[in-house]
């Protein structure tokens, strides 16, 4: 399966901060991905919670579209 990864940071209507790497598959931005793909959640690995690293045992959260207040993709290196 071919990937694509892109790091975003993403804050949820709760307030929380998440900052990881979501595979955007065959699309080029992160934007598209989220507003033109029909799944109802996205899958978020290497999660950062704010500026904290997330527990070793939690390797992803899976969040759902409905709970994401806005995101911002990350700065390229």
């Amino acid at each position: 399966m071919k990937t694509n990864p892109q790091k975003v940071t993403i804050v949820l209507n709760n307030g929380y901060q998440l900052t990881g790497e979501v595979n955007i598959l065959s699309f080029d931005r992160f934007s598209d991905f989220i507003e033109t793909h029909t799944v109802k959640h996205i899958k978020l690995f290497n999660v950062v919670i704010g500026n904290t690293p997330s527990e070793p045992t939690s390797n992803f959260y899976i969040i759902p579209k409905d709970n994401i207040l806005y995101y911002e993709p990350a700065d390229k290196d």
